[in-house]
């Protein structure tokens, strides 16, 4: 949505404190990098299946933080997956949230709706306020505060039309720091109509209004969220699935497992391997099949131990020492197997 509305200092509600906007940010705990996605896979009878959505940039960078939904009437993992990451881009992009109040002039705006803030104490820069005056014939603006113009790059001044529409239109030139002139002064520009600055060293702000309440004294209270208008394109490009792979007689192939992990222990001169791994969707019956090999002297893998397990862990004991190799598969009710995913580790003798 494009936005309707640009607030600044000279059209909001001064407290006394000076800051007339108020910033929140959302708790690190509730920003999910993975989420299990729940939806109904029509490739296998119509039961419930799970797709695994990750963003590994931001597991890497704050650890693993799971979440799980219901993607309701959902037939598609194509769509499934759309609603995880979604979800993950939300939490992961719009952190912030702004309060602030306006009088009833103000009001420009309903729930929904998305808005501009250009609030200078956050900028460090000025960049809004009122227009004073409109010369259509040379094209210039006189505003209620000097701007400054970085050194490169186009800068574009937001305006408000005779529509009531926020307009943008290209910065030229700046003459004694209030004297603007634009390509073009858009029909309807008024005297003391807001404007507001968009810098190519400055991101826009936007936000998107989720709540209006009146106050006791005639003004009304405003709450938004932040908006990222990129958000629906990375949603929609960011995930590419490989071609249908539902040709099979007896349903869907399982897919290889994932973040498939091995930890060695010692407990009384025994030594165990704990096997964690994860699976990116679940179909139902699904098990795993587990081959532990070790590396003989003559070069070649000797088998220790095969295993099936429905369970997304499973512990190896009694194991001595050598160079190991653990693979899991995952397996559907009809036998199908799924690619294999591999592990080697160690178990040498603790140091003297």
């Amino acid at each position: 949505s494009d936005k309707v509305w640009t607030y600044n200092r000279s059209n909001v509600v001064m407290p006394d404190d000076g800051a007339p906007f108020r910033y929140s940010f959302s708790a690190l705990k509730d920003r999910h990098n993975a989420v299990e996605v729940n939806w109904i896979d029509p490739n296998n009878g119509w039961e419930t299946a799970t797709e695994l959505v990750e963003d590994t940039q931001a597991i890497a960078r704050y650890g693993r933080n799971v979440t799980k939904m219901d993607a309701f009437g959902c037939t598609s993992r194509g769509q499934a997956h759309r609603a995880g990451l979604w979800l993950i881009k939300t939490e992961l992009l719009e952190t912030q949230t702004v309060d602030f109040s306006v009088g009833a002039e103000g009001l420009r705006h309903v729930p929904g709706d998305v808005i501009e803030i250009c609030d200078d104490d956050y900028a460090g820069i000025r960049t809004g306020g009122r227009v004073l005056a409109v010369n259509s014939q040379t094209r210039t603006l006189t505003l209620d505060r000097e701007i400054t113009l970085p050194s490169s790059g186009t800068t574009l001044i937001s305006l408000v039309d005779g529509q009531g529409s926020p307009v943008s239109v290209e910065v030229q030139s700046v003459t004694d720091g209030v004297k603007v002139k634009v390509s073009r002064v858009p029909d309807g520009v008024a005297e003391y109509s807001v404007w507001g600055l968009k810098l190519p060293t400055l991101r826009q702000r936007l936000f998107r209004c989720v709540s209006i309440r009146e106050n006791d004294d005639g003004t009304y209270a405003i709450t938004a969220v932040q908006h990222v208008p990129e958000k629906e394109a990375i949603v929609d490009n960011g995930a590419h699935f490989d071609g249908d792979q539902s040709g099979t007689v007896n349903g869907v192939t399982p897919p290889a497992v994932q973040h498939l992990t091995a930890e060695v222990t010692a407990d009384s001169g025994e030594y165990q391997v704990l096997a964690r791994w994860d699976t990116p969707k679940v179909v139902k019956g699904v098990s795993f099949l587990l081959r532990l090999t070790v590396a003989a002297d003559d070069g070649r893998e000797r088998l220790v131990s095969t295993a099936r397990t429905t369970e997304t862990t499973y512990r190896f004991t009694q194991l001595a020492l050598g160079n190991y190799r653990l693979t899991v598969r995952a397996v559907n009710a009809w036998g199908q197997q799924g690619d294999p995913a591999s592990v080697s580790f160690r178990i040498a003798a603790p140091a003297a």
